[in-house]
């Protein structure tokens, strides 16, 4: 059935670990109940101006940053929000126990004998502020003073953050036993930074993290963490989310997730392998079988659920289907009689495997098998059974650690391609940005199912607008959108263009992200994608091909600007030349009055150039005309200086020599003076003060003269 409903996430960081186990939980509770998921990369405040998505999302997770949520709230949207919680917000929320369990970490260091405990984490989260908290409160409880010179804040959460708070710790001068870092990446971060510096963990310094990521079980030494369940929290957010779509009542306290303290060798233990004390409800005295095997089936469960609570109501096949092909197979052995086809048995062990992280958790599970299979056996001196069992058991142990080197391996391949598969992303991407074509050739080469690039437009009466640039469906056909496709920001992206991995009931899900530069928002790619992507292991080659795509736009907008301002500056050019083309006419203008005689009205001031326009242009036109007679207005000459001058005694010299008599109009009595004392020499010229005289002096010499009439242009 198509899902026409859906959740919407907001949330910094879309990728990554964290988000992606996050999102693993969110999408497993959707899609059970008709919902698709659509994570933004944003904040509250941003989604609300772009409007993003806003007619297809029913109710919205915030993760991180709970500001601005009051406009979702009063647009009638429920809204959940996940690690932190606004306390003016009037909307439920969902922490893991950061308290409790960065207490119980801070207590563990303290019981081992450190006074001198180091507290770094990046403070803007909430969940580092309630850690912090914690630490503070395990100090008081134990009578250590506080002391503010063993803080150290964070800028981020990255493993980098752990080598800078080292850094600190050196340049400061500081001595300290312990470290607790408020994240695991920083905690191993610290482990890189110390070993590197000489210093042994934990003999010098002890260092526990929080978050029980993946690589604080294979770290050097392994780190001692505080474990919580992301994919649980997610999971929670979501249900408490689709209840509140429902119009179910949902308690306003705050939800926690569990944390557990996991001791490594990290901290100063030495943890055995832990023996399993064996299930009093499985083992009690006249049980029956079915009700033995039901109470072995939870306990095995509960080992799997890896600390996240199990519901006690469900059957353990609900959690691990596989869990009755193990006890089936292990009984069949037991008895000697056939049980479940070996694949059936080594699927389950595959599945528990992927789900499960921590191979010392999977191997506890096999020993519970084990210890299982001598009540089952009940003492009995049947060797035969007994090899039969130790055979299934260790048959069991070898399908776990192959089941853990298949997903070792299936990573590991996927990591060393991911360093072809930058290449190749890279290599499209550059490509389109310097020629244009496809920007989207590239999603099937990161396992994404679908994809749409759009970009903003002036926005209409409905809010923002987003033009289709271009959609993919690697490997699929594709019906719309068509690229120039306009849509309200508010639609985007529509139900019906998504994928049948999207649509039913799949494990994809789509991702909106911003594309921006130099705090100006281009357009948005919209990709859908497994919430089991690899590309959850390093958020950050997303974020270069983003930042390629975007450059790839700003190339192209770079582009049309320079052919705008090239199409500008040319028709600059023409209205120039045009102009310039006017001012040479205007800047000496031939007026024929009546045969033979010619009007010259000079405006402005003349300097050298014009001067010699003036006279190359008079004496063409008195050839040309054949005139007899040259009136040179100088009334709208400002000056005349020494320039001006001899500017008019080589035109009259030139008219006199073409057989043309030369009247000069606006000759001022202080004009004339001003040549006289020039020593200028007026011979050949007949002066005028005023046009008017000198046209009534023409006339009563040849007869009527016309008016002046200006040429047109």
């Amino acid at each position: 059935m198509s899902l026409d409903r859906a959740i919407g996430i907001m949330c910094p960081d879309i990728w990554g670990t964290y988000f992606c186990e996050l999102l693993g939980g969110i999408q497993s509770a959707a899609g059970r109940s008709g919902y698709r998921v659509i994570a933004i990369r944003s904040s509250p405040r941003e989604v609300h101006e772009l409007r993003l998505a806003r007619d297809q999302i029913d109710g919205w997770i915030a993760v991180i940053d709970p500001t601005d949520l009051e406009r979702f709230l009063d647009d009638g949207r429920p809204v959940v929000t996940l690690s932190t919680h606004a306390r003016d917000a009037r909307c439920p929320y969902v922490v893991p126990d950061n308290h409790g369990g960065a207490l119980a970490a801070v207590r563990h260091l303290i019981e081992h004998g450190h006074r001198r405990l180091l507290f770094a984490g990046n403070m803007t989260h909430e969940d580092i502020r309630q850690r912090f908290q914690a630490y503070r409160d395990a100090l008081d409880e134990h009578g250590i003073p506080f002391d503010p010179a063993l803080v150290i804040e964070l800028p981020n959460n990255e493993r980098a953050s752990g080598r800078f708070a080292v850094q600190r710790l050196f340049e400061l001068g500081l001595s300290c036993t312990a470290m607790f870092m408020a994240t695991d990446q920083g905690a191993l971060g610290a482990l890189d930074a110390l070993t590197e510096a000489g210093l042994r963990v934990p003999e010098d310094i002890a260092v526990v993290g929080f978050d029980d990521i993946e690589a604080a079980r294979y770290a050097s030494p392994p780190l001692t963490t505080v474990r919580q369940r992301f994919d649980a929290l997610g999971r929670t957010a979501a249900q408490l989310l689709i209840d509140l779509l429902a119009g179910r009542e949902v308690p306003s306290a705050g939800h926690v997730g569990p944390t557990t303290l996991v001791v490594r060798r990290s901290c100063g233990c030495s943890p055995a392998p832990a023996a399993v004390a064996p299930s009093a409800r499985g083992l009690a005295a006249g049980q029956s079988a079915a009700g033995q095997a039901d109470a072995l089936a939870r306990e095995l469960v509960a080992l799997a659920s890896f600390s996240a609570p199990v519901d006690p109501d469900a059957a353990p096949a609900d959690a691990w289907p596989g869990v009755t092909d193990v006890l089936a197979g292990l009984e069949a052995a037991a008895q000697g009689r056939p049980g479940p086809p070996a694949a059936a048995v080594e699927r389950a062990w595959r599945d528990v495997a992927g789900q499960m992280p921590d191979v010392g958790m999977l191997l506890r599970i096999v020993d519970r098998l084990e210890q299982a299979s001598q009540a089952l056996l009940g003492g009995a001196a049947d060797a035969a059974a007994a090899e039969r069992v130790a055979a299934y058991i260790r048959q069991a142990r070898h399908d776990v650690v192959q089941g853990r080197v298949a997903l070792e391996s299936a990573r590991a391949d996927y990591l060393n391609g991911l360093l072809d598969i930058n290449l190749v992303v890279r290599e499209m991407l550059l490509q389109h940005a310097a020629g244009g074509g496809s920007k989207l050739s590239w999603l099937s080469a990161v396992q994404m199912s679908w994809g749409c690039l759009a970009v903003w437009e002036a926005p209409g009466d409905a809010g923002p607008v987003l033009r289709i640039v271009e959609s993919a469906s690697p490997g699929k056909p594709l019906a719309a959108p068509a690229a120039d496709t306009r849509v309200a920001a508010a639609e985007f992206p529509r139900g019906d263009w998504l994928p049948a991995a999207v649509q039913y009931d799949g494990d994809h899900v789509i991702r909106l992200l911003p594309l921006r530069s130099d705090g100006e928002d281009r357009g948005i790619l919209a990709v859908c994608a497994p919430v089991s992507s690899p590309l959850g292991l390093d958020h950050r080659d997303m974020d270069v091909w983003v930042a390629m795509l975007t450059a790839s736009f700003e190339r192209a907008s770079l582009i049309e600007s320079l052919v705008e301002q090239e199409r500008q500056t040319r028709a600059a050019y023409e209205r120039e030349r045009a102009l310039a083309d006017a001012v040479r006419r205007l800047g000496c203008p031939v007026i024929p009055l009546d045969a033979g005689v010619l009007l010259v009205p000079l405006v402005g001031a003349i300097d050298l150039e014009r001067a010699r326009h003036v006279l190359e242009v008079v004496l063409a036109e008195i050839s040309r005309q054949e005139a007899e007679v040259l009136l040179m207005d100088i009334t709208g000459v400002p000056f005349a200086d020494l320039q001006v001058a001899e500017s008019l005694m080589k035109t009259t010299r030139a008219a006199l020599l073409l057989g043309a008599e030369v009247i000069v109009v606006g000759m001022r009595p202080q004009v004339a003076q001003e040549f006289t004392h020039l020593g200028i020499d007026l011979e050949g010229m007949t002066l005028y003060p005023t046009l008017g005289r000198a046209l009534s002096a023409l006339r009563s010499r040849r007869g009527p003269v016309a008016a002046p009439r200006v040429p047109r242009a």
